[in-house]
C-alpha cells in the first residue's frame, strides 16, 4: 500500500471518528427579544417548569415548578415583562382560575423550527438492544449540522425570532419542547436550561407597525 492510500485511509478514518465525536450545540443567539430572565431561584433541574399568565395581568408572566403544597397553592415567581421586576408567590392554577398556561408551540404549530444545513441518520454501533433481547448490532441516530432558526409570522411579518449552531446534534427535536406561545398569540417564550439554570427568552408576536 503506498503513503497516498495511507494518507488517504487516515483521512477518512479521523472524518468518521469526528462524524461520531465532534458534537457542538451553540448558544441561542437571540434576535429582538423583550425580556430575558435567568432563573436561578427556579428549581427543576429534570424538569421544565411551567408558564402561565393571570387574565387579569397581561403584562406578568408566572412561573411554576414543583408540587402544590398540602394547601393546593403553588410557589410561583412573578416576572413583570416590562420592568423585569421579580417577586415570589402562592397561586391555584387550573380550569375555573385566572391562570392560563402557554401553550406548547409543538402543538400550536407556531413559532416554527427551520433548520438550514445537512441532517443525516448515521449508524451507531449498541452492544445490547433494549428493551427485548439482542446483542450487538446498529441502529440509527439523527446528526445535523448546520444552523437552527425559530421563525413566526408570515409573509412580510416573518421574522428570526433566534438561531442556534449546531454540529453533529441530536437534540433539534428537543428544542420544539422548549418553545411556548401565550394563549393571547401575542408573546412567544422560550425556556432552556444550561448548568442546572433555566433561562427564560420572550418575543412579541406581534407584528410592528410600519
Amino acid at each position: 500500500m503506498n503513503r497516498q492510500k495511507i494518507f488517504l485511509l487516515g483521512l477518512a478514518g479521523v472524518a468518521i471518528s469526528c462524524w461520531y465525536v465532534a458534537r457542538f450545540e451553540g448558544e441561542p443567539k437571540l434576535i429582538d427579544p423583550i425580556l430575558v430572565a435567568r432563573l436561578p431561584e427556579t428549581p427543576g433541574q429534570w424538569s421544565q417548569p411551567a408558564l402561565l399568565q393571570n387574565i387579569d395581568e397581561p403584562t406578568a408572566i408566572y412561573i411554576v415548578a414543583g408540587l402544590p403544597g398540602s394547601d393546593g397553592l403553588f410557589d410561583a415567581l412573578r416576572l413583570d415583562i416590562n420592568s423585569a421586576a421579580r417577586s415570589s408567590t402562592r397561586i391555584r392554577f387550573g380550569p375555573h382560575t385566572a391562570y392560563i398556561p402557554f401553550d406548547s408551540a409543538e402543538v400550536t404549530g407556531f413559532p416554527v423550527i427551520e433548520f438550514h444545513g445537512v441532517a443525516l441518520r448515521r449508524p451507531t454501533l449498541h452492544l445490547l438492544a433494549f428493551p427485548g433481547p439482542g446483542g450487538p448490532g446498529f441502529h440509527l441516530v439523527d446528526s445535523a449540522t448546520g444552523a437552527v432558526h425559530i421563525v413566526a409570522g408570515t409573509g412580510n411579518s416573518r421574522r428570526t425570532l433566534l438561531t442556534r449552531t449546531v454540529i453533529n446534534s441530536n437534540r433539534i427535536s428537543e428544542m420544539g419542547a422548549c418553545l411556548w406561545v401565550d394563549n393571547s398569540r401575542s408573546t412567544a417564550a422560550f425556556l432552556w436550561q444550561e448548568n442546572a439554570i433555566w433561562t427564560l427568552a420572550l418575543f412579541s408576536l406581534v407584528p410592528k407597525q410600519t
